[in-house]
């Protein structure tokens, strides 16, 4: 088989890994509840430990690819990963498990950025957008299989068996990447910057505590908001510094890629908290197992597959402008679809938005990142893939964060308003309120209680629930509406200047 092609086949199975490992918890986060009484926002620390730890670290990565070696920094990221899964699958409580998920973050962040940019290299200019657009259409459809693997895994196995299975992938795929290797990979490049890779860290999980822990009082918000506006202004401040910055902003200053960056960051915004919560909704409000979660899911899966492969066509046929702003306008339409089928509690109705959802996404995942890569010169690839792609996982770790808000503070206001319906008593409406709340966090004991006091308070609760994951899907539609129109705008006419010496046809 020829080198190129097997780079390709070592790099999927790394994506597997990493894409799966953020939708899979959609599945397994009522097991995982009941294992280690996690707390609802503990349960959105199961999803964003590793997506913050990726999200913060992949510029990381992307530097100590260019500087020791990618094949040498994707062997050692596959054998931290694999470390981190075991750890997962044998944690004795929840605090391990979630520093397990974190560690899982950083192994992953060491992974992506070089094989985005070793698959890119690896392939001549003809065959890179082919190349480019499998490898990336496969890391889509494992994330968004990855609530039916999780499901199967749980329901004939446990829990456990989600993780233990990275373990025997992540050796492999470590030891491909050694046998694979070649002398000449590593490169010189600019000194590493910690003092930005720390303002990177701080910022980003400043405004995620924020969003994540709106409803803990509006003075702690405002304080880590003011804590991350500070840090990401004092990175941005030392963008001339001698050296260079963590963050390459003159990269950033190029329109059509920092319209990339944009489209990235709004598409997984909208795409991480879909799966996660609709992979909830799906079985907390229809009640389907975890395995027929994950069969739900297929109508997004399979769209995405297939378009994914025109995708790569139509890219160098088609002004990348269109492909840009129909894409985001078919993702925006489709998750205000599903929201109205949302309300109605219809998984039938959700199909059509899920189609069209997944034409929107596999339009554009692999594609973007061609484009990206084109406007930078062959050895700044791998950094350029890292701050892409920490740009997509920020966007991720906001999404959940966001939608994850959205979702507890419109149930807690459905469960103030339909309390008083239940009772006139207080004593017994302080005591359905706190049932509602434990019962929203799939409280077994909490539910058969509900069915004993109140029977009707289930039926609202899911009514509840429904509505609140109706507007967090408006919402996210509302965010990849701003990517089309600024994609309008940033696509309009390819830039004369790139952002480095790359040559016009590199761009292709």
């Amino acid at each position: 088989m020829r080198r190129d092609n097997l780079i390709l086949i070592n790099m999927i199975c790394s994506l597997a890994m990493v894409m799966i490992d953020q939708t899979v918890v959609g599945v397994v986060l009522p097991p995982l509840q009941r294992t280690f009484d996690f707390t609802p926002s503990e349960l959105q620390w199961v999803v964003n430990a590793y997506t913050l730890a990726l999200a913060s670290m992949l510029i990381c990565g992307g530097w100590l690819g260019d500087r020791f070696g990618r094949f040498n920094s994707f062997a050692a990221g596959a054998t931290i990963f694999a470390l981190a899964s075991l750890t997962c699958a044998i944690a004795p409580n929840g605090e391990l498990f979630i520093a397990g998920r974190a560690a899982q973050g950083v192994g992953a962040a060491l992974m992506q950025p070089a094989a985005s940019a070793l698959v890119f290299s690896a392939f001549d200019q003809d065959r890179r957008a082919r190349a480019m657009s499998i490898y990336v259409s496969s890391g889509l459809l494992f994330m968004a299989v990855g609530p039916l693997i999780g499901g199967i895994l749980t329901g004939f196995s446990s829990w456990h068996a989600v993780f233990l299975i990275n373990v025997p992938i992540g050796i492999a795929a470590a030891a491909g990447a050694m046998y694979l290797r070649q002398p000449q990979d590593s490169g010189q490049v600019r000194p590493f910057d910690r003092l930005g890779a720390l303002l990177l860290l701080t910022g980003t999980v400043c405004l995620t505590f924020a969003i994540q822990g709106s409803g803990t009082g509006w003075l702690t918000c405002a304080a880590f908001v003011a804590a991350g506006v500070v840090s990401f202004g004092w990175l941005y401040d030392r963008r001339n510094r001698p050296g260079g910055s963590i963050v390459n902003f003159e990269m950033l200053a190029n329109r059509e890629f920092f319209g990339c960056c944009v489209l990235l960051f709004c598409i997984q915004f909208a795409m991480l908290g879909q799966v996660v919560y609709g992979a909830i909704f799906i079985q907390n409000v229809l009640e389907f197992s975890p395995i027929q979660a994950g069969f739900a899911m297929l109508p997004v899966v399979l769209t995405i597959a297939v378009t994914a492969q025109v995708a790569g066509l139509l890219y160098i046929r088609v002004p990348y402008r269109w492909l840009a702003v129909g894409g985001t306008a078919a993702i925006a339409i489709g998750f205000v679809a599903q929201a109205f089928a949302l309300v109605e509690g219809s998984l039938i109705g959700m199909i059509p938005g899920m189609f069209l959802g997944g034409v929107g996404v596999g339009l554009l995942a692999s594609t973007v990142m061609v484009h990206a890569l084109g406007l930078v010169s062959p050895h700044e690839r791998s950094s350029a893939s890292g701050m892409v792609q920490t740009i997509r996982q920020i966007g991720g770790v906001f999404g959940v964060a966001c939608i994850g808000a959205i979702v507890n503070l419109s149930e807690a206001s459905g469960i103030a308003r339909v309390v008083p319906t239940l009772s006139s008593d207080p004593e017994m409406q302080h005591r359905l309120q706190t049932l509602l709340y434990k019962a929203e966090a799939q409280s077994a004991e909490a539910i058969s209680e509900l069915q004993k006091l109140a029977p009707v308070a289930i039926t609202d609760l899911k009514e509840i629930t429904s509505t609140a994951i109706s507007e967090a899907y408006v919402f996210g539609a509302v965010v990849v509406l701003f990517a089309c129109l600024w994609s309008a705008w940033a696509f309009y006419k390819p830039t004369e200047a790139t952002v480095t010496q790359a040559t016009p046809a590199a761009a292709r």
